[in-house]
């Protein structure tokens, strides 16, 4: 399965979990991930742990309250 594969399905997936499932490490899949964005087929987003998950405008941390600083996550854009 390639990367962009996974990021379609649904769910949201850490770059080490992305990783283990691509039998590489998450700097490489972060630096694909970067790439890809440049090309236009992936978005990422930073959040604030501030959001508090009440935006509604995005699914990265679907209301989860966190003590770091920030949440990052990838999608896939259509």
């Amino acid at each position: 399965m390639s990367l962009l594969e996974l990021l379609d399905a649904p769910g949201i997936h850490s770059t080490a979990q992305l990783a283990t499932e691509l039998g590489t490490t998450p700097e490489m899949v972060e630096a694909k991930l970067e790439r890809y964005a440049q090309l236009g087929y992936v978005k990422k987003t930073v959040m604030s742990a501030d959001c508090g998950g009440n935006c509604k405008k995005c699914h990265g941390c679907s209301g989860l309250k966190s003590s770091v600083a920030s949440v990052v996550y990838w999608e896939r854009v259509r």
